[in-house]
């Protein structure tokens, strides 16, 4: 009795060593929905790829990313994230201009309630519980994420995730 109690100590102290292994060292898997034959930091699953981001004027982001940020809009701030491998960028722009940025950016349709964001961001200036519409796609080797979110005032605010591939 005492020799099959000690094979089952052994045996549950061996694999809670192999669980604490795999939770500690985790795992080389894409990120759901990822794409695995990018490049990425082994461990990670974060591209290795970067932005050329030596100028993040509106102009130079609209180039890189193929975005029609409207003339008309307002409080257009940039933030670069993870060694040049995101940019995140918003804006604030009239109701009636949204339709000729999404046309102009050759973005597809936006999603009702499609949060294609999934990190915070101090430039976000989130508004829990308004509604938000969100579309991602990738236009000459960037990832492009949008998500349009009504503000207080009337003007839709548009958050967006620039990402090397």
């Amino acid at each position: 009795m005492n020799g099959r109690r000690l094979l089952v100590a052994i045996g549950l102290l061996v694999l809670g060593a192999v669980g604490v292994f795999l939770v500690v060292t985790g795992g080389d898997d894409p990120a759901p929905g990822g794409n695995a034959s990018v490049p990425s930091t082994p461990g990670t699953g974060r591209p290795t790829s970067t932005l050329p981001l030596e100028d993040t004027s509106l102009a130079a982001v609209e180039e890189l990313s193929g975005l029609a940020v409207p003339d008309s809009a307002t409080d257009v701030l940039t933030a670069k994230l993870d060694n040049d491998r995101q940019l995140d960028l918003t804006f604030v722009m009239p109701a009636d201009a949204e339709a000729d940025f999404l046309t102009g950016s050759g973005l597809p349709p936006l999603t009702p309630d499609n949060r294609v964001v999934l990190h915070s961001s101090p430039l976000w200036k989130l508004n829990p519980g308004v509604p938000i519409r969100g579309v991602a796609d990738v236009r000459d080797g960037v990832n492009r994420a949008v998500e349009l979110v009504p503000e207080p005032d009337g003007r839709v605010r548009a958050r967006i995730t620039l990402q090397a591939v």
